[in-house]
């Protein structure tokens, strides 16, 4: 996905979420989602989501609002990270424990990429979620795990993965 995102923005414009090339991005299929920012509610809607990502969650996050799939108390980072994304516009790259429930959690990478529909404009968030663990149940339910590695990107420093990325011929 980062390949594809990569090629096809410039320094002036972003992709849009018409452009995406399913053929490009074939092998994480399953690990995407894409949320879009609903100007009129204020709030983030997923527009889809990989089957990777609604098994973590027990249910097809389509249709639905961030404040219907995020616990309470997990909101206001979540916002924190997607609304750096959109009004930056930036990136979110993520390690650990990127998927948390009071009950339960999963460990893995992400990465938050823009999409602008004029080209200018963030409009929706690209995402890529690989859960590399099970889920593990927490033993303390007061006190679920939450700890991850988490970079806040301009747009630069991911424009600047393409040479990287062009040289690895497995990513």
């Amino acid at each position: 996905m980062t390949r594809w995102w990569t090629r096809a923005c410039d320094e002036k414009t972003l992709p849009s979420r018409h452009h995406i090339d399913l053929n490009e991005i074939r092998r994480v299929l399953d690990r995407v989602w894409l949320v879009e920012y609903v100007v009129e509610e204020e709030a983030y809607r997923y527009r889809l989501a990989g089957e990777h990502i609604n098994a973590t969650f027990g249910f097809s996050l389509r249709g639905k609002y961030l404040q219907d799939v995020i616990e309470p108390h997990m909101l206001p980072t979540v916002l924190h990270r997607f609304d750096h994304v959109l009004r930056g516009p930036g990136a979110v790259h993520a390690t650990g424990r990127v998927y948390s429930r009071v009950d339960r959690h999963r460990e893995g990478e992400r990465l938050i990429l823009p999409l602008a529909d004029d080209e200018r404009t963030p409009t929706h968030l690209f995402g890529v979620t690989d859960y590399w663990s099970s889920n593990v149940e927490n033993t303390n339910a007061l006190s679920p795990p939450e700890w991850m590695e988490e970079n806040f990107l301009s747009l630069d420093e991911v424009r600047r993965w393409h040479e990287a990325l062009a040289a690895d011929p497995v990513r």
